[in-house]
């Protein structure tokens, strides 16, 4: 522990500590300076996200199929449901249910009341899966006196996904058995038309046939029927594509007589969503660059009067506002405006008229699309559209590296990091500084002690002199 002024009568400690102060004032406007640009660089980096966001709500609207998109609705998805894929085209289709798929079946005629012993049967049946008089596939099955009914149901599936993989073209001709209570159920994985065949002295000792061969059939195996437009159809399935272009199918419940009407419509809303997507992003990206030009915004003016922030809302502003070139004169639909698009005020963030939007898809949806996405046939600049020339705009700032957003970081992070340098550089002589005056200081309280003690030996032999000369 170190007093200071002991000798002294000096708080000298003290005295270093303000002229310290005084010496870190450029420190301390350095530390100013460098917190500036950090300031500036992080509004830059937030700047630069917001644009990439902006690339991201342009490539939605720029989407390959967003104009090709449709959507199908079904005036009674508990009978008859549809789901639209590539190529499906507008239109109402009338779908009439008289029959569905059902998947053949059998079953033993009695129940197996302790299903889990041991059956005491051996030998082999087979299994056939019969369309019309063809035989489409066959599965033996070995039975052995050990096996329980749980037993024979596993060696049916083991045999049935032996012959697959040998053959996948059995797939679709597979059985599954089940216990199901005491009862062995058989039934075919697919629906259509088409029967279940039993053969062998073990089939008839399981009761899976009786004494004549006749099977104990617990569901046929029938063809969905079905009419669209009053053209009829028979399909083996419930789920019914290749009938309406581009849509698929899926029957519910029969009910003829009664037609579901199935409506196939372009996807408006997904084009709008996308547009109101980009707006919100467009305005979010714009008002946070006008913040960071306004002094008096809270949170703002950490890039006021900075030309490139300037620049790049400009050209944001006059992107969205000019019309097409090669649209100019000739269309209607030559800029966002003539779709509902426009400027709300001088801030130049932009609202949506969705009705207007809508009318101009029902209109001219080839129009609406060659405005926002361009033309797709033509190499020519002048015939992008207007999302197709932001892009690109986007995609030069954004350049990794050699794009201007990342240049500015950059050359910030640098400035950054001189500014840092500095710091430690002054902050290295200010600490010799320091321990050169507080040396010094230290000096001068040993000088003054030393000193001290002089003058108080000197005092002592005056004193014993007087003390020496004779009294009158």
């Amino acid at each position: 522990m170190r007093i200071s002024g002991l000798a002294s009568n000096l708080d000298w400690e003290q005295l270093v500590e303000q002229l310290m102060q005084i010496e870190r004032r450029p420190l301390l406007l350095l530390e100013r300076r460098k917190l500036e640009i950090e300031t500036q660089r992080n509004a830059w980096s937030d700047v630069r996200s917001r644009i990439a966001n902006l690339r991201d709500r342009v490539d939605g609207v720029l989407a390959q199929d967003l104009f090709d998109r449709v959507e199908v609705k079904s005036s009674d998805a508990a009978r008859v449901s549809a789901e639209a894929g590539s190529g499906a085209a507008p239109g109402t289709y009338r779908v009439e249910v008289q029959q569905l798929a059902t998947a053949h079946a059998i079953a033993t005629y009695s129940e197996v009341t302790t299903p889990a012993n041991s059956q005491n049967l051996s030998g082999t049946f087979t299994i056939s899966v019969t369309v019309g008089a063809a035989t489409m596939a066959s599965f033996d099955v070995t039975v052995d006196p050990a096996d329980s009914l749980y037993a024979i149901r596993d060696k049916i599936n083991a045999a049935v996904q032996a012959a697959i993989k040998a053959n996948p073209n059995l797939e679709p001709y597979a059985v599954r058995a089940d216990v199901i209570g005491g009862y062995l159920v058989i039934t075919r994985t697919e629906t259509g038309a088409g029967g279940i065949e039993v053969s062998g002295a073990v089939a008839e000792d399981l009761k899976l046939i009786d004494n004549t061969g006749a099977e104990r059939v617990v569901s046929e195996g029938k063809d969905a029927q079905f009419k669209v437009n009053d053209v009829s159809f028979t399909r083996s399935s419930n789920t019914v594509s290749g009938v309406i272009q581009g849509v698929t199918l899926e029957l519910h419940q029969a009910a003829p007589g009664q037609p579901v009407d199935i409506t196939v419509a372009w996807d408006d809303d997904a084009v709008v969503d996308a547009v109101k997507k980009f707006i919100e992003q467009y305005n979010s990206t714009l008002s946070f660059m006008a913040q960071q030009q306004d002094y008096q915004a809270a949170g703002g003016g950490k890039l006021g009067g900075d030309v490139l922030l300037i620049t790049l809302s400009n050209d944001l502003r006059r992107m969205v506002s000019a019309p097409v070139k090669a649209l100019e004169g000739s269309t209607a639909l030559d800029r966002l405006a003539a779709v509902g698009i426009t400027t709300q005020d001088k801030s130049g963030t932009l609202q949506l008229d969705e009705a207007k939007l809508r009318q101009a898809l029902a209109a001219d949806r080839a129009g609406v699309q060659r405005l926002l996405a361009g033309d797709p046939d033509s190499a020519s600049s002048t015939d992008d559209g207007v999302f197709v020339r932001l892009r690109k705009a986007l995609d030069g700032w954004l350049q990794a590296n050699t794009g201007l957003l990342d240049q500015r970081i950059d050359s910030l992070d640098e400035r950054a990091r001189d500014y840092a340098d500095q710091m430690d550089r002054m902050q290295y002589r200010l600490q010799l500084r320091e321990q050169n005056l507080t040396r010094q200081f230290e000096a001068l309280e040993t000088l003054l002690s030393t000193l001290r003690s002089q003058e108080q030996w000197l005092i002592q032999q005056v004193n014993q002199l007087a003390s020496l000369r004779p009294q009158r």
